[in-house]
């Protein structure tokens, strides 16, 4: 064999190796940004958020306590924003719409600065929403097109199953079916669980050490304070919750399951790292 030709199956073979170990670097990164999600089971399929998602989301169902409003609205509002911003706070859109809602500053939706703060965007939602008499009866995709006035009226009908499953895990009435997944590991912080505990009515908590302890008599308000603060897993940084005898923790799983210690009737527990 020449020389020339050695030298060329070395080259091969080493840009090859090369090749190979820059794919499986890629596909262990992709693999690594995919795995750390927020997941909402339902009906035997995983809902997958990212965590800006989860935690924008969370953001509206908590103003829908503010406003005491039931469960559907959140529904409402939740597709409303799937559809017009995919749950991000975009600071562009068209012409002037901006926000979780591409709401206009033209149309005395507020200024930009209020459009583009997540809890004023919502308030705001949930402000136009409750002036139509029969919001609460009307189809979903309806409501939200006569809040929004799109060009595209059926558009927000494609999110409703999403916001249903959504706004159920935010809002308690379905237990045990959201949890988030994130390697960060940073140190817990109880603060960033507060805006959204507070808001759930009848329901209070303490925090001692790194374990934050939520009570109430209702079953419903302890989950929907417990999966409100799951989707902000990666700014407070939780390591497990246990509710009854249901707990999650920290996994590539990221589900809930028996817990091996249940927590007392009425009491739910959130340990950070």
């Amino acid at each position: 064999m020449r020389r020339s030709t050695i030298w060329v199956l070395v080259v091969v073979i080493v840009l090859g190796t090369a090749a190979f170990g820059a794919w499986r670097g890629y596909r262990s990164f992709m693999d690594n940004l995919i795995a750390e999600r927020c997941y909402v089971d339902t009906d035997g399929e995983r809902l997958m958020l990212t965590h800006e998602q989860a935690s924008n989301a969370a953001i509206i169902v908590a103003a829908s306590y503010v406003a005491d409003l039931p469960e559907r609205a959140a529904i409402v509002a939740l597709a409303t924003a799937w559809q017009e911003s995919g749950l991000r706070n975009l600071d562009y859109g068209d012409r002037d719409s901006l926000g979780l809602f591409q709401q206009r500053p033209s149309y005395g939706w507020g200024t930009e600065a209020e459009i583009m703060d997540p809890w004023y965007a919502s308030a705001a939602f949930y402000e136009e929403l409750v002036k139509f008499d029969d919001w609460e009866s009307v189809d979903i995709n309806d409501m939200a097109q006569q809040v929004q006035r799109s060009g595209f009226p059926d558009a927000y009908r494609q999110h409703e199953a999403n916001a249903i499953a959504l706004a159920g895990s935010l809002r308690g009435t379905r237990p045990a079916t959201l949890a988030c997944f994130d390697r960060g590991q940073d140190p817990g912080n109880a603060d960033a669980f507060d805006a959204f505990i507070d808001v759930v009515p009848g329901v209070e908590y303490a925090l001692e050490g790194n374990v934050i302890t939520l009570t109430s008599d209702d079953p419903t308000s302890l989950w929907s304070a417990t999966q409100l603060s799951l989707a902000h897993t990666r700014d407070g940084g939780i390591e497990s919750a246990t509710v009854g005898d249901q707990t999650w923790e920290q996994g590539e799983e990221a589900r809930w399951g028996p817990a091996a210690s249940p927590t007392a009737e009425g009491t739910a527990e959130l340990r950070l790292y």
